[in-house]
């Protein structure tokens, strides 16, 4: 079934850099081709009226493919527990160099990160390595079920699907396997 519209993708808006990565939607397209949200003009507007960063939704679409592309590599190699390859590690690293950061203490005595300003692209990029190489990398997973492919991080150590409908879409294309044997 093909890609008409982004209601059913719950992981937009939670992060900048999964918003980035996941504007490729894995085996929707009407031959079972993958759908680039960057190339559908309808599917890209309905993404940046999704997206709660406002500055990135307003990235021109170039910044946004230039931006794409190592993040989509690094957090594929990370969710496959494979070494971030050397080319988008350096991307990645150079882009995030122009996000400074800074540190306060909370009220409650806890230390706080804090981005402090920067491009919206030094940003992502930022989160990127964060959740490549961070200890959130073992809660982040790439979505097996058909006609997705996304990007997300497990709420659950157990949780196989970035969605109830991505679940129950694998659990029916199983069984239509095992019937057909």
């Amino acid at each position: 079934m093909p890609l008409k519209n982004l209601r059913e993708m719950p992981w937009i808006g939670e992060r900048p850099v999964l918003d980035v990565a996941n504007t490729v939607v894995v085996g929707a397209g009407h031959a079972g081709d993958d759908v680039d949200l960057l190339a559908e003009p309808d599917l890209m507007a309905s993404w940046r009226e999704k997206v709660c960063d406002r500055e990135l939704a307003d990235l021109p679409m170039e910044d946004l493919a230039e931006l794409r592309a190592p993040v989509r590599v690094a957090l594929d190699a990370a969710a496959r527990q494979a070494p971030l390859p050397g080319p988008a590690r350096a991307r990645l690293n150079a882009l995030a160099a122009r996000a400074p950061v800074t540190f306060r203490v909370d009220d409650a005595g806890r230390l706080t990160e804090q981005e402090a300003g920067g491009s919206v692209a030094a940003a992502v990029a930022r989160q990127a390595l964060v959740l490549a190489a961070g200890p959130e990398q073992a809660r982040l997973r790439r979505c097996p079920a058909p006609s997705c492919g996304m990007f997300f991080l497990a709420r659950r150590r157990d949780q196989a699907w970035c969605s109830i409908g991505c679940g129950n879409r694998a659990r029916a294309a199983r069984r239509s396997e095992q019937c057909a044997d």
